[in-house]
């Protein structure tokens, strides 16, 4: 215990030392105020609202985040890890006329005396050399004149927001659209996720098409219809050769004064092209409610997934590429970490029993609360167990109960666009994990500058 406070004490340190500071001034003058920097923060951002409002047909935001992390997310031991890291990324969009938008959004990771995502060795050591700007998007959209039809292609972010991101959310190649018929709005899209030889038959491509209907200000759903064609021989989502997984959703979402309630099922059946060896089905639930009051809102959430008991271990939701699920309960290790860079994502009630077979109930309750001052508090806790633990795809576990997490994050913003922070989670595991499984933690200090 003792080497765990001393652990969980390194990002409070670190947090000291990579928040700003007032340098030393030569002798003879006087050394800056709070006020001084005050002004020259308000002046800073004075000039980012130029920029913003130039004449230029583009523009450009984006933010940086540097984060100092202590964490120990193994259960079977108490080692921990420290590190700092940070991320630029930036978006810049051209609005070449009342129709035509072009944009490019980018990315550099770089991890504290490590290479991060760059391509040469030196990128985030000494010298900090290399080539380490990654492209998210790059893309133009057209919106049809006179109507308010929309087409967006090239590589653009898509994902499953309404079924908690799982199947997939992430950047991908592809053409999508957007418009409204009578009372529905429709979207979808073709994406290529994989296309090997260039020819169709060892392709993977992702179909998707949904509405969603608005016969009230206070009541609208929608359906969602989803394909992952995948003739390769390694799917991008996790499934065996030669398989099509095909996904139907629905969702709806009602408000009532301060409450909101709202609720998804989705459903997957996946059918081999080859043989049936890879043919299962299975489906996930998703149910919440949401109380809004003044500045603070408290939400909580249940989440079904059945386990896996076929024989072939087909039914079952396998492992997508983007590992953002679970990422609306201000969680970060049975839940996925929002703000996360370079560490980790978090997720463990997914990738460690839902997509291994075993299933997942969880119940979390989270909230938000705006405090004086531009200070703000955000929380979350969830208790997470497996459907079976003895499914008939998957070896027998030691226990059902994967663990409680408790999470929060305290934190300021300054001038609009500065966001100091300290947040952190413990997660008490369960006996999932064994007899005496050892708990995890993780607590991160961000600066998050929005421009």
């Amino acid at each position: 215990m003792r080497n765990k406070l001393r652990t969980l004490a390194a990002p409070l340190a670190m947090a000291v030392a990579t928040t700003p500071a007032l340098a030393a001034e030569p002798v003879g003058r006087a050394s800056p105020t709070v006020e001084d920097l005050k002004v020259e923060i308000n002046q800073l951002t004075a000039e980012m609202e130029k920029l913003k409002n130039g004449d230029s047909p583009f523009t450009v935001n984006g933010y940086y985040r540097l984060q100092a992390t202590s964490q120990s997310l193994d259960e079977t031991n108490d080692n921990s890890s420290a590190f700092v890291d940070q991320r630029l990324r930036a978006k810049i969009s051209g609005d070449l006329n009342d129709n035509v938008t072009v944009v490019w959004y980018g990315e550099f990771d770089s991890p504290w005396g490590e290479t991060g995502s760059c391509q040469g060795d030196n990128c985030g050591k000494l010298s900090a050399d290399g080539v380490g700007v990654e492209t998210k998007n790059a893309y133009a959209e057209l919106k049809v004149p006179n109507s308010d039809w929309k087409v967006r292609a090239g590589i653009q972010g898509y994902g499953f927001g309404k079924y908690e991101s799982f199947v997939t959310n992430d950047d991908m190649n592809g053409i999508s659209f957007a418009g409204n018929v009578g009372m529905a709005t429709l979207e979808g899209g073709w994406f290529k996720w994989e296309e090997n030889d260039r020819d169709s038959a060892d392709d993977v491509d992702f179909y998707t098409l949904s509405a969603e209907l608005h016969p009230s200000e206070v009541f609208h759903y929608g359906f969602t219809g989803a394909q992952i064609s995948n003739s390769s021989q390694a799917a991008l989502n996790g499934t065996a050769a030669r398989t099509d997984d095909n996904y139907l959703g629905a969702y709806a979402d009602y408000t009532y004064n301060q409450m909101a309630y709202s609720g998804s099922v989705l459903y997957k059946k996946s059918s081999g092209l080859d043989s049936d060896a890879t043919d299962g089905d299975t489906y996930m639930l998703n149910l919440y409610a949401q109380r809004h009051w003044g500045n603070a809102s408290l939400k909580i959430h249940g989440i079904y997934i059945p386990a896996d008991d076929s024989s072939n271990g087909a039914d079952r939701f396998a492992a997508n590429q983007s590992g953002w699920e679970l990422n609306s309960s201000n969680l970060q290790i049975f839940g996925t970490d929002v703000y996360y860079n370079n560490g980790s994502q978090g997720a463990k009630s997914v990738s460690d029993a839902a997509y291994q077979g075993y299933g997942l109930m969880g119940l979390i309750v989270s909230g938000d609360q705006k405090l004086s001052n531009d200070y703000y508090l955000k929380y979350g806790t969830g208790y997470f167990r497996v459907a079976d633990d003895a499914p008939d795809s998957a070896t027998q576990a030691n226990g059902s109960s994967l663990g409680t997490e408790v999470a929060a994050q305290f934190g300021k913003k300054i001038a609009g666009l500065y966001d100091l922070s300290l947040r952190g989670s413990y997660g008490f595991m369960g006996d999932f994990y064994g007899d005496n499984p050892e708990d995890t933690y993780k607590v991160v200090a961000m600066v998050n500058i929005s421009y």
